[in-house]
């Protein structure tokens, strides 16, 4: 099938996990106007996506519309071991990759599904997972297929396998989102409050904990006040604010 023509070994192996723990459903199966990785025997939709979440909310909305349940699993890579081959097939190099993602590097995902992460008929399933990522040595420099590259490398990625699926985090309804917030966070609170909270107990950029806001804010679930100073003052929503202003 032509959705399949691309699909690398990570994406298969998630979709036929998939498949087999929902007895009954069928993969790469017509659902209204779009193909389903998934359809259930009741006609709910999963999908699995390893590249931006971006694409898929035009089809999450439109599933959501036919009132379908849709779960969207995306795996996030913990941890990426990279093996290069040669034009033989024998390996050449294999190295792990210095990259490190945890669960707070979905939020640079999730900015373009904010629409959609708080319906009762949508569930984020993110799985952090670890791979191996497979590249064919080239002859010559050469660009990526999808032409991202600056400059033309001397080889080109060929699969991406799944090692081993580590931990799975379930989003579904305002209090699995809330769950992520800092324990012991004031209300109200500043950015500096919230990213010390949470670095306490994970490896997290201010990057990250700025994006975190952001999708928390447009999901709702978190206020802005104002200002103290230069500092921006968040509430979460449905809270009552203590007449005492946070310490800048």
């Amino acid at each position: 099938m032509i959705n399949t023509l691309n699909e690398t070994h990570l994406h298969k192996t998630l979709k036929t996990l998939y498949s087999i723990e929902n007895e009954g459903s069928r993969i790469e199966e017509k659902a209204g106007k779009y193909i389903a990785d998934v359809l259930t025997k009741d006609g709910d939709v999963i999908e699995i996506q390893t590249g931006s979440l971006a694409h898929l909310l035009a089809k999450c909305m439109f599933y959501i519309s036919e009132k379908r349940k849709v779960t969207v699993v995306y795996p996030l890579v913990t941890s990426k071991t990279i093996r290069t081959f040669d034009l033989s097939g024998e390996t050449i190099q294999s190295r792990k990759s210095p990259k490190k993602q945890g669960i707070f590097s979905i939020f640079r995902e999730l900015t373009a599904l904010c629409p959609v992460l708080l319906n009762k008929n949508f569930t984020l399933e993110v799985l952090e997972v670890n791979v191996t990522e497979e590249r064919l040595k080239t002859t010559v420099p050469v660009q990526s297929k999808n032409s991202r590259r600056r400059f033309p490398k001397q080889w080109q990625k060929k699969d991406k396998r799944l090692d081993e699926i580590l931990t799975k985090h379930i989003f579904h309804g305002k209090k699995s989102y809330m769950d992520l917030l800092p324990k012991n966070l004031p209300e109200p609170f500043l950015f500096k409050d919230f990213y010390e909270g949470l670095s306490k107990d994970a490896k997290l950029k201010k990057d990250e904990a700025r994006l975190m806001l952001w999708v928390y804010s447009h999901m709702g679930l978190i206020e802005h006040l104002g200002k103290q100073g230069r500092f921006n003052i968040y509430t979460r929503k449905n809270k009552k604010t203590p007449q005492k202003s946070p310490r800048s």
